[in-house]
């Protein structure tokens, strides 16, 4: 594959931007646009999904958790709703301990795939001090990367995940996940399970074993206990807090998360990263396509999503009747407000409800983008209609039942104020709060200039041709290419020439190649 006019038009996919290292975004997308993202870059590597040994520092009471030396540097963050109720006994090893059939927590992300049956009748809860001691060595998994100043966030039902299915030791008993509907289904799923991993062993079928035969699945099962066997080995042997097992490569990770009944295509553009998919993803060749990316223009450009990309770092984004929303970002809370634009509505109520009824799904589709998390406010416009009220409510709730995050709905209220509540996937965008810029000439933030960096950095590696470059953008922008991407800068072997100019929108600088034939190229 080298050129957009072999992609097709409306299929949905998944691309794998991973030719710069600086930055690897993993994007499911449709006709141009952007659907879910996943993104880390080089200097904030993820931990999610990793099993790590670690070592008891501190109980906190007041905080009904525990602090985890994991052998990091900075200590994870334990609630008692993640802690097995095994490790009260300490004699258990923290292998054995996490092979005990227990009640599920009330969170973390392996419960958002199991069966509400395999959720057992919560006990009576146990104090954290009668779970844990300063000193007790456990067996836990990440379920969100360090943020801010918060420290890894921990869970002691670790699993390990396929395509298809997530091996759940403590669990017991064969499980489905909540997001397949069809009764007919769950119980052939359930039947299979039991009939390749047998009754008591915790394994759930995820979405995407939907139509999946005994076969698949028990060769998926048998991988999956193969590495758990491996892992369980590895951690009687280790004897300081470390990683026992680390997850696979975020593209990898990422891949699978995003891949869902619909995705028959994936397209990378990084050689390395082809190969590992291949490898990873060797037992579903026969229904997934993986296209090599070799065009030197950057593929979220070949595929319209870059300017989606882009959007991310702005507070305001323009819905398709002309109206916008506009998101803004606080340490408590997300904001959304919503601006009505044209319409063919011949009341004002009637205005209200269209411009309401049309913001939800983009609401939806910002939340999953951004990685929202904590609560999120929407500021709909006042209806006076209770009846109407409830429409968009219900618009919004259908809307957000696509997210693959934790999250809980209000109402919406006569003030034309609705909340909910969503756990993050990741540690979300750059935050926009973290540093504030002074040359930032409107975008300000130093994210978005680090992302009109990587941008010019794209166009700069695509011109193959080139012997110089010239190329003007914001003098935060320009900050960026000296200092932190300094390296890569040298890295393309010929001179850069770096003007600051206020009059260049933060996300897109102008970079101008002189090829070695001799005329001047602008892109």
């Amino acid at each position: 594959m080298t050129d957009k006019g072999e992609l097709p038009s409306s299929a949905e996919l998944i691309a794998v931007n991973a030719r710069d290292p600086e930055e690897v975004r993993v994007a499911r997308a449709q006709s141009g646009q952007l659907l879910e993202l996943r993104w880390t870059r080089s200097e904030r590597g993820s931990l999610v999904g990793s099993i790590l040994l670690g070592v008891v520092t501190r109980v906190e009471e007041g905080l009904d958790a525990a602090f985890v030396d994991l052998g990091l540097g900075r200590a994870g963050f334990l609630h008692r709703d993640q802690v097995l109720p095994a490790l009260s006994e300490t004699a258990l090893d923290p292998v054995a301990a996490a092979l005990r059939t227990a009640p599920r927590p009330g969170g973390g992300e392996a419960e958002a795939e199991a069966d509400a049956e395999s959720s057992a009748a919560a006990e009576p809860a146990m104090r954290i001090s009668e779970l844990l001691r300063p000193g007790r060595r456990v067996l836990v998994q990440v379920l969100r990367d360090p943020l801010r100043q918060k420290g890894a966030t921990l869970t002691t039902f670790v699993s390990l995940a396929g395509h298809r299915l997530v091996f759940m030791p403590s669990l017991g008993r064969p499980g489905v996940s909540r997001r397949l509907a069809d009764e007919e289904e769950r119980t052939r799923l359930r039947t299979l399970l039991a009939e390749v991993a047998g009754v008591d062993q915790g394994l759930i079928a995820r979405t995407a074993a939907e139509g999946a035969d005994a076969h698949t699945l028990g060769e998926e099962w048998r991988a999956l206990k193969t590495r758990w066997d491996a892992l369980a080995l590895r951690a009687s042997h280790q004897s300081q807090p470390g990683p026992v097992l680390e997850e696979e490569s975020t593209i990898v990770r990422s891949v699978r998360e995003l891949l869902g009944t619909g995705i028959r295509e994936i397209v990378v553009d990084e050689p390395g990263a082809e190969r590992e998919l291949r490898e990873a993803l060797a037992h579903e060749a026969e229904t997934i396509t993986i296209r090599a990316y070799a065009n030197s223009r950057p593929l979220f450009e070949a595929l319209d999503l870059e300017r989606d990309w882009q959007s991310l770092f702005r507070p305001r984004v323009p819905l398709p009747g002309g109206g916008s929303l506009v998101i803004h970002e606080t340490e408590a809370l997300t904001a959304v407000d919503i601006n009505s634009g044209p319409t063919q509505a011949d009341s004002l109520e009637g205005t209200a409800l269209e411009a309401n009824l049309g913001a939800c799904e983009e609401i939806a589709r910002q939340t999953r983008l951004r990685d929202l998390g904590g609560i999120v406010v929407i500021d709909f416009i006042d209806m006076r209609l209770a009846e109407n009220r409830r429409r968009v409510e219900n618009a919004l709730r259908e809307a957000l039942r696509r997210d693959r995050a934790r999250l809980k709905t209000g109402q919406l209220g006569s003030f034309g104020l609705m909340a909910f509540t969503r756990r993050r996937i990741g540690g979300g965008l750059p935050r926009a709060l973290e540093t504030l810029c002074r040359g930032c000439g409107g975008s300000g933030h130093v994210a978005h200039h680090h992302a009109g960096a990587l941008r010019a950095l794209r166009r700069m590696r695509s011109e193959t041709a080139a012997q110089s470059f010239r190329v003007r953008a914001q003098p935060g922008t320009c900050l960026v290419l000296r200092g932190a991407l300094g390296e890569a800068l040298r890295s393309l072997g010929c001179p850069v020439e770096l003007v600051d100019d206020l009059q260049v929108a933060a996300g897109d600088p102008v970079v101008q190649a002189e090829l070695l034939a001799g005329p001047e190229g602008t892109r």
